[in-house]
């Protein structure tokens, strides 16, 4: 089936718009946000960048994002990531992504304000419920296989408590 130009960029505006709705199906109010410098040398695979949560709300749902902010001359088109998440009684839970940076054409992704530098935030879990009240520890590495990883100067972590809409 063959499109003309304005229905395709019409069918393509209705799927951005339903991708849209389905991932902001609930309200998301961000209540912790921070930002890792990592070293000039780059980044080490066993070096875990660590962010503690201090969590008070063991009902309601989270959505986790990791933010990644790297140089323009970032040598792949991914990132691959293991993220360590270790509850206050100490259970613990591995999650492993893989973090895109261009897309298929090999454009950056990310959002550029700062010259030759771009920054990412993609969403690592979602609904997830924090089911015990007190400090969360998440530990992020980096899964490549380079050692030190090059070119990524800045590592995130967002958590934004979803609260259901009627």
């Amino acid at each position: 089936m063959k499109f003309s130009g304005c229905l395709y960029s019409r069918l393509n505006a209705i799927g951005v718009g339903l991708a849209f709705m389905f991932i902001t199906g609930c309200s998301a109010t961000a209540e912790y946000d921070a930002q890792v410098l990592l070293p000039q040398g780059g980044w080490r695979d066993r070096s875990a960048v660590v962010f503690r949560f201090d969590n008070q709300d063991s009902v309601n749902a989270c959505r986790l994002w990791l933010q990644l902010r790297h140089e323009g001359d970032y040598p792949y088109r991914n990132v691959h990531v293991v993220c360590l998440v270790t509850g206050p009684a100490g259970d613990s839970s591995v999650w492993n992504s893989d973090i895109p940076l261009t897309d298929s054409e090999g454009r950056w992704l990310g959002q550029s304000s700062l010259g030759d530098l771009y920054s990412v935030e993609v969403p690592v879990q979602d609904r997830l419920i924090l089911r015990r009240k007190g400090v969360y520890t998440f530990r992020v590495l980096q899964n490549m296989r380079v050692s030190p990883l090059p070119s990524v100067v800045e590592v995130g972590w967002k958590i934004a408590r979803l609260e259901p809409t009627d």
